[in-house]
């Protein structure tokens, strides 16, 4: 008997190290999963192209500095629009307002105030055109590679324009132009 209870004991030392290494693992994995986790959506990702992908990632790497509002405002950004539901808020450079489109220089951030935070956040790039580049009743820009982006010449703003939701998930769509998880 006493063999045994020496023997379970170590069983159950055995069971519990084991359980704890594989929750160590596992913990480590969600945390590596997390901080690589990626904004697109399956969806998106069958249906970009390489090019688009990688113009994306150039736009997000160019961009990560913009998530600190001040930044953004001390590069020549300024408030443009009150909160719009499903947008945010629009901060225009009027400096990168130009017949060109580059992915890693939006005209326009958008910032929402979301839930469980008191400070704006980065939640989308938003690409802007002005109509006398490319007037109202002509084609879209050609923008991002693949097609899928969905350019918008809504008046009264006289630009067309596309949102890249690289900062907030879009159920609707990376290239969507309202989020529904911005209030």
């Amino acid at each position: 008997m006493k063999n045994f209870s020496r023997s379970a004991t170590t069983v159950a030392g055995a069971i519990l190290l084991g359980a704890t290494c594989l929750t160590a693992a596992g913990l480590a994995s969600a945390a590596d999963a997390a901080a690589t986790q990626r904004i697109l959506s399956y969806s998106d990702m069958v249906k970009l192209t390489a090019r688009t992908e990688a113009q994306l990632e150039a736009a997000k790497a160019a961009t990560e500095k913009y998530r600190d509002i001040n930044v953004a405002v001390a590069e020549g950004f300024v408030q443009g629009s009150p909160d719009v539901p499903g947008e945010g808020f629009h901060y225009l450079n009027p400096n990168r307002l130009d017949c060109k489109f580059e992915p890693g220089k939006p005209e326009i951030l958008l910032y929402a105030i979301l839930p469980g935070h008191t400070k704006p956040q980065l939640v989308s790039l938003e690409y802007a055109i002005p109509y006398a580049c490319l007037p109202a009743d002509g084609p879209p820009p050609k923008g991002f590679a693949g097609g899928l982006d969905v350019w918008h010449n809504d008046e009264p703003v006289p630009f067309w324009t596309v949102n890249a939701w690289l900062y907030l998930k879009n159920p609707d769509g990376l290239f969507t132009l309202e989020n529904p998880n911005v209030p």
